[in-house]
């Protein structure tokens, strides 16, 4: 297994940091809005027996340079693929969650001869009309970077304090605009899931964020396999890393 890596990759909207481990065919980490590569922080290791696994930084999250500019889920999609070429990481397997899942099914609809898998986890799916109506409270999820241990642990299984820590260090370090422009990309995204052919894994947990939208998603992925990871919220591959591993492992 090669030494870790820690680096930069250009990419249109500035530098994309990224944490890479082990080789392999290529398997890119996505992680969610106001997060970063240490997402995957638990499970990067494990990943590595069987993949060259990369976690980047989205645009303006973690130590990726600030967005020049509100960006789409396409936008997003091309930064991905300037990180996969200017790494020679194609074709690559993408493991998204949350956004990062939007961003993925984005990514094997634009550039399908580079993408050999995607696995989508906790994706949200949701019409316009379900974004507005819950849009106070994603306001109030993501403009305040900062958030206490009371709101942050009923996203767990078991949160630790390092996990914490780490939690509070990425939503500042992306800070309430980068968040809240990231929500707006996925409020206003409309995902061509039917035009994708490439293997699809949907991950959810039994205590996710998401169930609104799994039905939608399973009726617009047919050929997809669906798999609910127990006592799991939004984060299964901090909440069972071991188990998330094994199944990444065994799709991919």
């Amino acid at each position: 297994m090669r030494a870790s890596v820690d680096g930069f990759v250009a990419g249109p909207f500035g530098r994309l940091h990224y944490l890479e481990e082990g080789t392999g065919a290529p398997l890119i980490l996505l992680h969610g809005a106001g997060s970063s590569a240490y997402e995957f922080e638990h499970v990067i290791g494990l990943l590595a027996q069987h993949f060259r696994a990369i976690a980047w930084d989205m645009p303006g999250h973690g130590d990726s340079d600030v967005l020049p500019r509100h960006l789409t889920v396409g936008d997003y999609a091309d930064a991905l693929a300037a990180l996969a070429s200017g790494l020679d990481a194609r074709p690559t397997h993408l493991v998204g969650t949350s956004i990062g899942a939007v961003i993925a099914a984005e990514a094997a609809v634009r550039n399908q001869a580079d993408v050999a898998s995607i696995t989508l986890v906790e994706m949200p799916f949701r019409p316009v009309c379900a974004w507005v109506k819950m849009w106070p409270l994603v306001e109030s999820i993501f403009s305040t970077p900062t958030q206490t241990h009371e709101q942050v642990a009923p996203r767990f299984r078991d949160l630790s304090e390092a996990d914490f820590v780490r939690w509070n260090i990425d939503r500042n370090k992306a800070g309430g605009k980068a968040m809240m422009s990231a929500m707006w990309a996925l409020r206003d995204h409309r995902p061509d899931l039917e035009a994708i052919s490439v293997p699809t894994l949907l991950i959810y947990g039994e205590k996710g964020a998401v169930s609104d939208g799994i039905a939608a998603a399973e009726v617009a992925l047919p050929g997809a396999t669906r798999l609910t990871m127990p006592e799991c919220g939004h984060f299964p591959m901090i909440d069972d890393p071991v188990r998330f591993s094994e199944i990444i492992h065994g799709f991919a």
